[in-house]
């Protein structure tokens, strides 16, 4: 590691390649593109590995409805094939030295070199570079500089885009599948520099057109190339001879579009018509990387590896948000690996998308409309199960369809429902997006509340409505009843539902008659949530007042934590089989501790104080979502060295690759949880009731902390040094921004007025 803007590697990690290609990823939120060698197309079990959003293939696992996805490894379009002499150039020890790839996450570039040295002796340089354009989500670009040390060589390279990729646990339409791994795209058209394919997964599968132009400079100027026929790709053929220390240069334009934009041959023509330039491109794309960053980034001072780590996490979460689409979101692992299937769960809203709400809100708001796509499909799953309302589901594609494998419980998983409502409610407090709340979220709102209400069960003996049978964050409790956070998210769900209706009928009176019409909304409906919300039983202990994960934690029988993570594993793997979970007090992920990070105005010192000694020595943190709930709730309660632990767990996660999973592709959860354990922990920010709230609980490691916040239109520049806390507006809102920084009320409204406290 050289700064904190790159991410290095060297020397090459022959015996863990696999697993540092996700490190490596680039992409736009259109593609993903993993790190893997494009000389030797090994990726993922010999894979690859890029990916489009919204492409999807069938999967081999049985879904309880519907059909189970699986995220399409597509045509691999920076394909190499390089010789020397003769002899092919491959990355082997040995016969490699000076081995270096970088990750350059202030320009999006990743680029890597070596030298190779071949059977005879004789020694070659090369050089690769490769970016996933951020100023065209059409277009990515490679380059290739090749320098023969000891003498002449005769140098031939062929450039290509390869169809011929393969993929596990996807059924296809093909007569004669390959083994290990299956082919899933059928060839349907290649010739002059371009592709188009099919995904043959499907009866009618997405196409995929891509196209690519190659100039290849050698020490004598232009070299011609001559196309090269083969049965899946399409490719280019270089040869010339190269003098010793003279560098010949190879530079590759690649197009690709999908039939989710239309046509897809027809604009990959269009797009190939325009003649445009690598270095044009490169330029267009750092300047993009440049004006998101002047937003995004957080400038740590005195921690380098700190900083670095929080750079990579904040890179990778940015380049993966498909804004421009709202037919999909983020999935778990985005576009960097096929572990979960590029489905979104419900850490998209509690993790992720709070990063977008203050540094992109685009973002959030295109993502937020996803969930109001996939509505109808929610409505239908809610019916299936006997509920009212809409039940978003716990694994969903693009078209919002359970598709959770059979056995696994999702349907008890019903918390997501009010996660997406909690989301929506978030964003338009920090945005004041009122247009969207009533197009959008106001529906969204009332029948995730319709839903509550058919789900909340009046128990007539304890005179309390309870909701049964759930799973909560803690999915360690198979099945319980009461969970702390359900009920309490559910709560808020309702009168966040309430309020929006008030809102409606205040503001939007017209649109509000053809809702609550379509809706069929009876008048007493809202006094019935109203009723439900205020009887829903929150557990707490009587003696203690311990906020209680379900209304039978306290009967369970303590862990013997020394028993658990033997050999890495995680307990549930290692140890016990997952049904003796709920024999235990034993938490995976945080339960309670999230509850009251999402909504700390709720809860005193005190209570989050007993809450935290109470669960954090009873968590093992088998989920990558458990760190960053704890770095939080550790730092606004002053504990500096245990929150400090813990956010160093949440930034090198991937980059240690602490969960030994990093090969399926990155955490994107616990990479929006790393900014909001700087963020929301460390700054000590969050907004309720129209006012943003900052206290600084800076590790004693960091001298400064500095960033940027989006609140209602303004911007916002912070600096937080030791105790003390300066904002600068440096861009004003459609209202004064009203700041709570310590028990000091701030009100900025113009632009450059700054504040101290």
């Amino acid at each position: 590691m050289t700064d904190s803007w790159t991410l290095t590697e060297t020397p090459c990690a022959f015996n863990r390649r696999l697993g540092t290609d996700a490190l490596f990823t680039l992409g736009n939120g259109y593609m993903g593109c993993r790190g893997f060698f494009e000389e030797e197309q090994e990726g993922v079990e010999g894979l690859g590995g890029i990916y489009m959003a919204g492409v999807f293939g069938k999967g081999a696992l049985k879904a309880w409805k519907g059909m189970h996805r699986e995220l399409v490894n597509t045509p691999n379009v920076f394909w190499l094939s390089i010789k020397v002499d003769g002899e092919s150039v491959q990355v082997r020890p040995r016969r490699i030295s000076g081995y270096l790839r970088t990750l350059d996450m202030r320009g999006g570039t990743m680029a890597r070199s070596f030298t190779w040295k071949g059977s005879g002796g004789a020694r070659i340089r090369l050089e690769f570079e490769r970016f996933v354009s951020a100023a065209n989500l059409h277009l990515a670009g490679q380059c290739l500089r090749i320098t023969p040390l000891d003498g002449p060589a005769r140098i031939e390279v062929v450039a290509g885009i390869d169809a011929s990729v393969r993929q596990h646990n996807m059924v296809t339409t093909l007569p004669h599948p390959i083994q290990p791994g299956r082919q899933h795209l059928e060839t349907r058209f290649s010739r002059d520099g371009m592709i188009e394919t099919r995904v043959a997964t499907l009866p009618r599968g997405v196409r995929i057109a891509e196209g690519q132009e190659v100039r290849m400079l050698g020490p004598n100027g232009p070299v011609a190339g001559k196309p090269v026929a083969f049965p899946c790709r399409v490719a280019e053929r270089f040869v010339f001879t190269c003098p010793r220390n003279v560098t010949a240069q190879m530079t590759k334009l690649v197009h690709f579009f999908t039939s989710r934009d239309g046509n897809a041959m027809a604009l990959l023509r269009k797009s190939m018509k325009k003649g445009m330039d690598y270095d044009s491109l490169l330029s267009a794309h750092r300047r993009a990387w440049a004006s998101r960053w002047k937003m995004a980034d957080i400038e740590i001072e005195g921690a380098p590896d700190d900083q670095r780590a929080l750079r990579f996490n904040l890179f990778q979460l940015m380049q993966a948000c498909p804004e421009h689409d709202s037919r999909v979101s983020l999935g778990a692992r985005g576009l960097s690996g096929e572990m979960h299937e590029g489905s979104v769960f419900w850490d998209n809203e509690i993790f992720k998308l709070p990063f977008f709400t203050f540094t992109r809100p685009n973002a959030t708001r295109s993502m937020l409309r996803f969930r109001h796509r996939t509505l109808p499909e929610a409505r239908r799953h809610a019916r299936d199960l006997w509920f009212e309302g809409a039940m978003y589901a716990w694994k969903s594609g693009d078209d919002g369809v359970e598709e959770t494998e059979m056995g696994v419980g999702a349907y008890y998983a019903i918390h997501i429902v009010a996660d997406i409502a909690y989301a929506l409610r978030q964003y338009w407090e920090a945005t004041g997006d009122n247009d969207f709340m009533a197009r959008y979220g106001a529906e969204i709102l009332i029948e995730t509340a319709r839903f509550w209400q058919s789900r909340i069960h009046y128990d007539p003996i304890r005179k309390t409505h309870n909701i049964l049978a759930v799973r909560g964050p803690n999915e360690y409790d198979v099945i319980v009843n009461n969970n702390c956070y359900t009920n309490m998210m559910a709560r808020e769900n309702i009168r966040y539902a309430l309020e929006a209706i008030v809102l409606m009928k205040k503001r939007y009176p017209a649109a509000w008659r053809r809702l609550s019409v379509r809706l069929k909304l009876d008048a007493r409906e809202p006094a019935a949530w109203r009723r439900s919300a205020r009887g829903l039983l929150v557990c707490r202990d009587r003696k203690s007042g311990l906020y209680l994960e379900d209304d039978m934690y306290l009967h369970r029988v303590p862990f013997d934590m020394k028993r658990g993570k033997t050999d890495g594993r995680r307990v549930i793997d290692g140890n016990l089989p997952y049904e003796a979970m709920a024999h235990y007090q034993i938490t995976k992920q945080s339960d309670v501790i999230t509850m009251m990070n999402l909504l700390p105005w709720m809860f005193t010192t005190g209570q989050m104080r007993a809450a935290y000694a109470f669960y954090e020595p009873k968590t093992v943190h088998d989920s990558s979502l458990s760190y960053a709930p704890h770095a939080v709730m550790a730092a606004r309660l002053g504990m500096k060295k245990e929150a400090y632990r813990y956010f160093r767990d949440c930034a090198y996660l991937d980059i240690a690759d602490i969960q030994l999973n990093t090969i399926s592709g990155l955490h994107f959860a616990n990479l929006g949880g790393t900014w909001q354990a700087v963020i929301q922990g460390f700054a000590g920010l969050y907004q309720h009731g129209n006012i943003l709230r900052m206290a600084p609980h800076l590790p004693r490691v960091w001298k400064a902390l500095r960033f940027r916040v989006c609140y209602r239109g303004a911007i916002l520049r912070v600096e937080m040094r030791g105790h003390n806390t300066a904002v600068t507006l440096e861009r004003p809102g459609a209202e004064p921004s009203v700041l709570m920084i310590g028990g000091r009320r701030i009100r900025l409204g113009r632009k450059d007025e700054s504040a101290t406290a």
